[in-house]
């Protein structure tokens, strides 16, 4: 290994330490810092350049999420989410019934529209409904990052790297499809079931609490709902104003459609999806002032999350420079020698991407896997490269962007998520679809 390539692994896993573990008694530093001391570092010892590291940022995916934020925060103050937050309580009965809406909810609406964008609206609503019914929203935020993950893998436009890969590749948006949402959801179905199973001490019944108490009609239940805690929406209704929404929702709302629409377009009027959110954001920051009075674009620009842009910019100089110094073709070296040159099979693909995206996430390993992956030239092993790298987003927080926006939405809304407490339940989530995944792909497909 070269001196440079030795520089770059020590910086990229210093900062992925860094973003890892982050609370000691004389360490206590956030994310995006960390983020960004390795992105200079990576310039500073000569790994990458000035031009380099500037050429490496995508300026697409930030304006995505500056636009998605901008059109969140417009949804925020005209009281959207604490509204939505109660129809959600109140349509469930316990719990469990909880976590399912939440989950299969984030799953189909990130399979019609990019994940990150469904997460950064879910997160905020997430959060104020389980205050709501009081309930600790951790595990339900675990839950939705994964959904939105696993939602995604169905559609060409569920997610960044799929979008990329049908920029790319020759397989249609319709046939892609058809092949993986059947894959998607038996993948939902698994996920639910591990998420309960992990958190069902945290989501379950007190045990003591006497039958009265318990979820009304809790003996026509399957037993895996009837020791789920019963939500009291009675209570809920009267401590919530459910019906503070201001007017002005419907302008942000109906921008938001108009920027779903051009997401699915997206593919046939070769427009940029991050040029959509961006113009989307904008509106709302021009327009809603307009339309709602006290309100002004300062408040607006507030409530955006710029460490989040922060931590994304110093990712990408970070990876540039497990690029440029030869680190990730050393690494696809040693998997190819390891598997026996299996990496174009689908197995061995979905192996080594598994490996790769939680190492430098799963749209920059999509990115630096095409190339070897548009030489095989297999309709297959596109959809391969594409659900492997989607599911094995679950096992880390750095595994995709949307773990990382649930993460740190959260921890801004003081709903604090562990890198370990994910990994206990994203990474069996992970292991079980790709396994399924892996199956499926080379049986029906």
């Amino acid at each position: 290994m070269e001196g440079i390539t030795l520089v770059a692994l020590v910086i990229f896993l210093a900062t992925y330490l860094g973003i890892s573990i982050r609370h000691f008694k004389w360490f206590n530093i956030k994310r995006p810092i960390v983020a960004i001391i390795g992105g200079m570092l990576m310039v500073f010892l000569g790994v990458v350049t000035p031009a380099q590291a500037f050429q490496s940022i995508d300026f697409g995916i930030l304006a995505l999420l500056l636009g998605m934020m901008l059109m969140v925060v417009g949804l925020e103050l005209c009281g959207f989410f604490t509204w939505v937050s109660m129809r959600i309580v109140i349509a469930s009965r316990n719990q469990f019934q909880f976590l399912v809406m939440i989950m299969a909810s984030t799953a189909v609406l990130s399979a019609l529209i990019l994940n990150d964008a469904v997460v950064l609206l879910f997160t905020p609503i997430v959060i104020r409904a389980c205050r709501l019914i009081k309930a600790n929203p951790v595990p339900y935020l675990i839950a939705e990052a994964i959904s939105a993950n696993i939602g995604s893998v169905a559609t060409e436009v569920g997610n960044p790297q799929n979008v990329y890969i049908a920029a790319i590749s020759n397989v249609s948006f319709v046939d892609f499809s058809i092949r993986l949402i059947p894959l998607t959801a038996i993948c939902l179905l698994v996920a639910i079931s591990i998420v309960w199973i992990v958190f069902r001490k945290e989501l379950g019944e007190d045990q003591k609490s006497p039958p009265e108490e318990r979820s009304p009609g809790h003996r026509n239940f399957p037993r895996l709902m009837t020791r789920s805690k019963a939500i009291d929406r009675e209570e809920v209704m009267k401590q919530a104003e459910i019906g503070k929404i201001h007017h002005s929702v419907f302008l942000v709302l109906g921008t938001l459609l108009v920027v779903f629409v051009g997401f699915v377009l997206s593919p046939l009027t070769g427009t940029s999806i991050a040029l959509v959110a961006f113009m989307g954001g904008a509106s709302v920051l021009i327009l809603l002032p307009l339309f709602k009075r006290g309100t002004d674009t300062r408040d607006i620009l507030k409530g955006v999350d710029w460490t989040l842009l922060l931590f994304f910019i110093g990712l990408f100089v970070v990876l540039k420079g497990v690029d440029v110094s030869g680190l990730m073709a050393e690494m696809v070296s040693l998997f190819q020698s390891i598997s026996g040159g299996s990496l174009g099979t689908v197995w061995g693909l979905s192996s080594f991407s598994a490996i790769l995206s939680n190492l430098i996430s799963n749209v920059p390993a999509v990115m630096l896997l095409a190339p070897f992956v548009s030489t095989i030239g297999s309709s297959t092993i596109w959809l391969t490269l594409a659900a492997s790298s989607t599911l094995a987003g679950n096992a880390t927080i750095l595994g995709a962007a949307a773990n990382v926006i649930v993460v740190e939405t959260g921890e801004r809304m003081n709903a604090q998520i562990s890198f370990w407490k994910f990994i206990k339940v994203g990474l069996p989530i992970t292991v079980v679809t790709l396994l399924i995944s892996i199956a499926f792909l080379q049986l029906f497909v």
